[in-house]
């Protein structure tokens, strides 16, 4: 611990110097005093990897690592320090370099790596799409520890599920967002069959396929978290839910819901505590649903309509959670939020909002936010009290003048008799307000974060 304490002062000290990218936000400086300690054997390279790895783990994904010392260089380069750590690769680290790709040099070091996150945005000519291949394989023999692995924008994803069927034998958690649809839900039938402990699978599958017997019988018996999915027919929902401790279902925006559905949530769905539906049901047919799940706190239906969902049958038990855009009730009393991250999501695995790419930006307190708006309301004096060419040279840029347009927009602001466009750009004391409790709530207002 002490030596993990120097570490982590090293790290977070004024004069740093940088082992990662900047935007990693860690770093290590030079210490003579600890270098010739740690040469001289004081030291255990093994305590060295452990602090490393502590700081690794509790920082971001590092794809490149400048070492600051000798020492430092000789521990990066031990497996042991990046125990714990999580693995994001990015689409330029697919690029060649020096003869070999880029992310072949950091392979290597993560077998004791417990997240992967691979962005293959982008890798669809034949160069790229190889070396996409060769990544996902390459690190799904290496990454012989990693217990959760997360797929984002490649393409090509079904053509190469085989890769997955034999690699990453310690897989629990498995995420495929923004890939292509998978044809058919047997596709998946191999990867079941080699990761028995799986416990959670979201993928997006083609919109007229549908889940069978087969998908069932092969899905892990610990298995709690699906989607976004659809059935063949009530009686392979109902087998699912019996087989599977579900906590966490899915359903896909498009799939088919009979009747039949209902009655077999309700008699095996008791463990439930997030549930999204298609997007065409009523919000009656999704209070009958909802109704005996006394453990659901989520409740998601990606659809806005003309009546606001939560307003009718399901306004009792539920209340609209302020940051979903009006797609996601909330049980009353509860204080279920959807994931950070800019993936909200209704359940996610543990630490994957770190995987998701960057972390989302600090937001102000609300004090800070009306203290701006105010700011930006000083700004600007009455239309009447000054010149044309003053009223020019006043107006705000355009992007800070759409931001206070659309926001009072949102909050149902209009301009007064003559004060035209900057009449709408002068927030009062009562808006500005009400424009930071707005903020406070995290509502989106037509697109704009205030």
């Amino acid at each position: 611990l002490k030596h993990t304490h120097l570490l982590c002062t090293l790290a977070q000290g004024p004069t740093t110097r940088s082992l990662a990218p900047e935007s990693m936000g860690v770093g290590f400086g030079e210490d003579e005093d600890l270098g010739d300690r740690a040469a001289s054997g004081e030291l255990l390279i093994e305590a060295w990897c452990k602090a490393l790895s502590f700081v690794l783990t509790s920082g971001r994904t590092l794809a490149a690592v400048r070492a600051a010392s000798r020492t430092f260089r000789d521990v990066v380069r031990e497996p042991a320090a990046w125990e714990g750590a999580c693995v994001f690769i990015q689409p330029q680290d697919l690029e060649v370099h020096g003869g070999s790709h880029k992310f072949e040099a950091l392979v290597p070091l993560l077998r004791l790596a417990s997240r992967a996150v691979l962005n293959f945005r982008g890798a669809q000519g034949p160069g790229k799409r190889q070396a996409a291949r060769q990544c996902l394989a390459t690190l799904a023999d290496h990454c012989t520890s990693a217990t959760s692995l997360c797929i984002r924008d490649w393409l090509m994803l079904e053509r190469y599920l085989p890769v997955l069927h034999g690699g990453f034998p310690s897989l629990r958690h498995l995420e495929v967002i923004g890939c292509d649809h998978i044809s058919s839900y047997d596709a998946l039938v191999p990867v079941f069959e080699q990761h028995t402990s799986l416990l959670s699978l979201r993928a997006t599958f083609a919109p007229k396929a549908a889940a069978g017997e087969a998908f069932v019988r092969a899905a892990p018996k610990d298995l709690m978290a699906l989607g976004f999915v659809a059935f063949e027919g009530p009686g392979v929902l109902r087998e699912l839910l019996e087989r599977c401790p579900l906590q966490h279902l899915w359903f896909a925006p498009t799939a088919k819901f009979p009747s039949g559905m209902t009655a077999a949530i309700a008699e095996e769905g008791q463990r439930l505590q997030t549930l999204a539906l298609p997007s065409y049901l009523s919000e009656d047919a999704c209070a009958a649903v909802v109704r005996p799940l006394e453990r659901l706190q989520l409740l998601c239906r990606m659809r806005i309509g003309v009546f606001e969902f939560g307003s009718g049958a399901l306004a009792e038990a539920f209340e609209l959670l302020p940051s979903a855009q009006g797609t996601v009730l909330r049980r009353r009393g509860s204080a279920a939020e959807l994931t950070p991250g800019p993936n909200h999501a209704l359940w996610a695995p543990p630490q994957a909002d770190a995987q998701a790419g960057d972390p989302p930006a600090a937001e102000p307190s609300p004090a800070a936010a009306a203290e701006a708006a105010a700011a930006e309301a000083e700004a600007f004096q009455p239309p009447g009290r000054r010149s044309e060419g003053q009223e020019r040279q006043a107006r705000p840029p355009p992007a800070q003048a759409s931001r206070i347009w659309l926001g009072r927009q949102a909050l149902g602001e209009r301009p007064r008799d003559g004060e035209g466009y900057c009449g709408l750009l002068q927030p009062s004391a009562a808006t500005i307000e009400r424009m930071a409790a707005a903020f406070q709530a995290r509502t989106r207002l037509r697109g704009v974060m205030l």
